[in-house]
């Protein structure tokens, strides 16, 4: 019978993989202004990890027609399902008024 003697300890993360929590003056902006005009991101909705950086360098993948997709992928975080119809007619100036007033740089 053998017995490990040489057990490998368990290394950090190196600081350039570690994924900090949404944070910062323009993460709190574009949040507020989402849900001030009840708009919805799939960074949001798909909790993104990488959702500060997109964010922070003027980046956001808008969902259109709510916050529902009616795709079903399995690896998603995005609600799915059928909208049955709600739809918001004002969304399409919201988005281009959010956009507008971020100063996005590019959008989805």
């Amino acid at each position: 019978m053998s017995v490990v003697t040489n057990v490998n300890k368990h290394e950090p993360k190196p600081e350039w993989l570690k994924i900090r929590p949404p944070s910062g003056e323009n993460y709190k902006m574009i949040k507020g202004m989402l849900a001030e005009l009840d708009l919805h991101t799939v960074c949001e909705e798909a909790r993104c990890p990488n959702i500060n950086e997109c964010w922070a360098g003027g980046t956001a993948t808008f969902m259109l027609l709510g916050d529902t997709c009616t795709r079903g992928c399995r690896f998603c975080a995005v609600k799915t399902g059928n909208p049955k119809g709600v739809v918001d007619t004002l969304e399409p100036d919201k988005i281009a008024n959010s956009i507008q007033k971020l100063g996005l740089d590019y959008i989805v």
